[in-house]
């Protein structure tokens, strides 16, 4: 690792980030003017204290920000945290941190970015939590195994909302734009009594699709319909002793995600950046039905001691059923649906000591989640034997139509003919004259066991099949961290974290519906493991437990005041678990995902504090890094999400810059590098070729960040004006193993070059505020991966970014 570490001081992108810092840097200094940068408290060391004090790379996403940007949740503010990255959807969302993301959607695995809600740990379906009246949000990057334990491999994600204060306050807001955006969100804070206050705040949000849906009936992609809430009440029992109980609420009634088809089949084949779209998904939706309740204990022992104590509990059910071929084609259908049903309690007890030279916090926390997830592929007769047909042609090497038409059967025919199946040739007139009975000799031979056959009688049937999987997990975990000050430049920081993690899971996978009209009818998608039989004659269930010590050690050295550099040495861990769609992990858990980083890094003001500088240099060895890939092993008709396993390694560099150039006018900037190289266990991709090994190092592409405040002096009121720039380098991460050749198509591997503007005024005694503003100014249409799941239809999709956006804010502050 040290030589690795050792390789990002010397390379060229992070010499290029580097240079620009400094260059950054330069000008700043002559500039000696009253205003200076504002001070952000933080509490990712679970105590406050200024970020600037903060040994760590810390990121903040302000209210402001938020204000500002217009995000929604978190997955809306990765283009101003570096290193920071965030799926669209909801309820699937994985984060990632430098480059380390969570699997897909099994229930049976976790995240490697853990995600807190008011000091509360939350479950991968639920990160996505509205924005109602949040302070701010904290992005911890690196392994943060000691103060966070459960699942922060790669980083951590805290949510802050504001607490309940003394004064009367209350505000309302509304945000309106094209697409039907209606965003409307109402906040008050009453003190009830000296000693009692309560603070609540209510979210509506709203708009229209982005994409049209050519489908009579169907819903366009994009639509969004959220619904928000919080209460929280603070009860000040003493001077020393304060009591908070909340409740939040969570609601995501949303259209599917959009699958922009790029078959002959699709609605614009040749551009699919047409803004149409065919999906017929079947009662399509991305909903989410979620509340928790939480309590938090202060109490004041004495002037060096404190304790805290917080408990919550938080229970949600998903459902995303999304179309798969984007097309609409009754004999190409397939969707799939993901429909979770979850519960989870956290408690956590925690002490801290401060004096003059000791910062000690330790404590220990119990979590018990319980899962049930429901994964359904569905599909029709008529597609199943489109499938069966390009199977087939895909096994044997040889080009094959639809079984069932007669216009199209030649060709299988042929095949099937020379297979010698058959006493004499069988011809298409042949077939027409003994319906079924073709069908049923076909799927009575031997050669072609397995395969579900069957006749066009059974035409129009609804076909399904079924993972049901339930998990019981326990995690539990001890913990130490201390700040010790040595002098007045040095202190060193030292934790250590005992964690403990126990996972009951289970599978069913009956057979297929459609063998309750034709029994014995072998699945398409789902093909059983004959080695684990209780997956489908009743209910297969492992146990497994997994325990880890994880630690810090930091050297922290001020630079000046407001300025530090920090050499730290980090662990992290995620427990190993199983995969849903996957029996064999019942006796072959997934691996524990296990981190270890060395980073060095610089932050603080400089240049009479008009200049805010955080650098960071790291190397991170991850051990059992998890990752989810589309596989089609041998014997297995189409490629569904598998998990994969291996070693990986990635070094880098992220860069932050602040810088008030005048006293009204702020610069900032952001951008981050790395090169990433793995090892992953065999597997077989899409195409059914083997894969896994060693792989190629991967450097990320060029990204950066530019954004510009402009607060000019005219009245009535103050003018705030933000501009942004966002450039990525090669939008389109693109499997090598994909049937499609994205060359064919406009818009794979564009650079990403996005163009925010907003124009705000805030009134003299601050209660009115006004905005004009717009995203995506020069309207650029991104195009997103290419899915391959419905590949024995030839119906491969992609995704499509939001187009142009604009509108208009007004706020009202009591």
């Amino acid at each position: 690792m040290a030589y690795q570490f050792a390789r990002v001081l010397q390379s060229s992108g992070g010499f290029r980030a580097l240079c620009i810092a400094v260059a950054a840097a330069l000008p700043a200094a002559s500039l000696a003017q009253d205003v200076v940068l504002e001070e952000i408290t933080v509490t990712a060391q679970k105590r406050e204290q200024s970020t600037l004090d903060v040994p760590l790379t810390v990121d903040v996403f302000s209210a402001d920000d938020m204000e500002k940007t217009g995000a929604l949740n978190i997955s809306e503010m990765q283009d101003f945290i570096p290193g920071f990255e965030m799926g669209s959807n909801p309820t699937q969302a994985s984060i990632s941190i430098r480059g380390i993301s969570s699997v897909g959607i099994s229930s049976g695995g976790d995240p490697s970015v853990a995600t807190f809600y008011d000091d509360i740990y939350v479950p991968r379906a639920a990160t996505t939590i509205a924005f109602t009246d949040v302070a701010r949000v904290e992005v911890l990057k690196g392994p943060q195994g000691t103060l966070y334990g459960r699942n922060a491999a790669a980083g951590v994600v805290s949510i802050v909302p504001n607490r309940p204060g003394a004064d009367n306050e209350a505000f309302t807001k509304l945000r309106i734009g094209n697409y039907g955006l209606a965003r409307i969100e109402v906040m008050g804070n009453i003190a009830v009594s000296d000693n009692f206050f309560l603070r609540a705040n209510v979210l509506s949000n709203q708009r229209d699709g982005y994409l049209t849906n050519l489908v009579p009936g169907q819903k366009d992609p994009g639509e969004q319909d959220n619904l928000a809430a919080r209460i929280s009440g603070l009860w000040r029992i003493s001077e020393a002793t304060d009591l908070q109980l909340s409740y939040d609420y969570d609601r995501v009634d949303n259209s599917a995600r959009g699958a922009v088809g790029l078959s002959q089949w699709g609605a614009c084949p040749t551009d699919p950046r047409c803004d149409v779209v065919l999906n017929d998904v079947i009662d399509g939706e991305e909903t989410r039905d979620m509340w928790a309740a939480n309590l938090k204990l202060f109490h004041e022992i004495n002037d060096d001691w404190s304790a805290k104590f917080v408990t919550g509990f938080r229970t949600f059910d998903v459902v995303n059923k999304q179309d798969e071929d984007g097309t609409a084609e009754y004999d190409r259908y397939l969707d799939t649906d993901n429909i979770e049903d979850s519960d989870i309690a956290y408690t956590e007890l925690q002490f801290n000591f401060s004096n003059e030279r000791i910062n000690l916090v330790f404590g220990g926390n119990l979590s018990k989640e319980d899962t049930s997830q429901v994964i359904p592929v569905n599909s029709n007769t008529d597609s199943v034997m489109r499938a069966v047909t390009a199977g087939l042609a895909q096994e044997f090497r040889v080009p094959l139509d639809h079984l069932w038409n007669p216009d199209e059967m030649a060709g299988a025919l042929t095949y099937l003919n020379s297979l010698g199946l058959f006493p004499f040739p069988v011809t298409p007139q042949d077939v027409m004259a003994t319906g079924d009975l073709f069908y049923e000799a076909l799927a009575a031979d031997p050669l072609l066991a397995g395969v579900p056959f069957f006749g066009p009688s059974f035409a129009g049937q609804p076909w399904s099949e079924i993972y049901y999987n339930n998990g019981d997990f326990t995690n539990w975990g001890i913990y130490g961290d201390v700040d010790f000050q040595v002098n007045d430049r040095w202190n060193l920081l030292f934790g250590l974290r005992y964690s403990n993690d126990e996972k009951t899971f289970s599978w069913r996978n009956p057979p297929n519906t459609f063998t309750a009209m034709r029994p014995g009818t072998p699945d398409l998608i789902f093909q059983p493991d004959p080695l684990y039989p209780d997956a489908r004659n009743g209910t297969l269930t492992a146990t497994d437990d997994w325990d880890k010590l994880t630690g810090r050690a930091v050297a922290r050295y001020q630079l000046a005041d407001n300025a530090q550099a920090f050499l730290s040495y980090s662990t992290g861990y995620k427990s190993g678990g199983y995969d849903s769609l996957d029996v064999w992990t019942s006796d072959h858990p997934l691996r524990p995902e296990e981190s270890e980083n060395i980073e060095l890094g610089v932050k603080g003001d400089f240049a009479d504090d008009r200049l805010r500088l955080q650098l960071s240099l790291f190397a991170m060895d991850i051990d059992g890094r998890q990752r989810t890939v589309d596989s089609r092993p041998p014997g297995q008709n189409n490629p569904i999400p598998t998990v994969n396993s291996g070693d990986q390694s990635v070094e880098g560099i992220e860069v932050t810059l602040n810088w008030l150039v005048t006293d009204n006018v702020q610069f900032n900037f952001l951008t981050t590098w790395r090169d990433a190289q793995a090892t992953w266990d065999p597997y077989f991709d899409a195409n059914g070729d083997p894969a896994g090994g060693p792989q190629a190092s991967n450097a990320t592409d060029l990204d950066y960040t530019l954004w510009l405040g402009w607060q000019p002096e005219i009245g009535p009121g103050n003018l705030d004006v933000r501009l942004e720039y966002i450039y990525n380098e090669n939008t389109s991460y693109l499997d090598d193993s994909s049937v499609v050749d994205p060359a064919l198509f406009p818009g794979f591997y564009e650079d990403r070059e996005e163009l925010n503007v907003r124009i705000g005024w805030v009134s003299d005694d601050d209660k009115w505020t006004a905005a004009l503003w717009g995203k995506n100014l020069l309207d650029q249409k991104l195009l997103g991966g290419i899915s391959d799941i419905s590949i024995l239809f030839g119906t491969p999709f992609t995704s499509i970014g939001a187009p142009l956006t604009y509108g208009a804010e007004v706020g009202y502050r009591f």
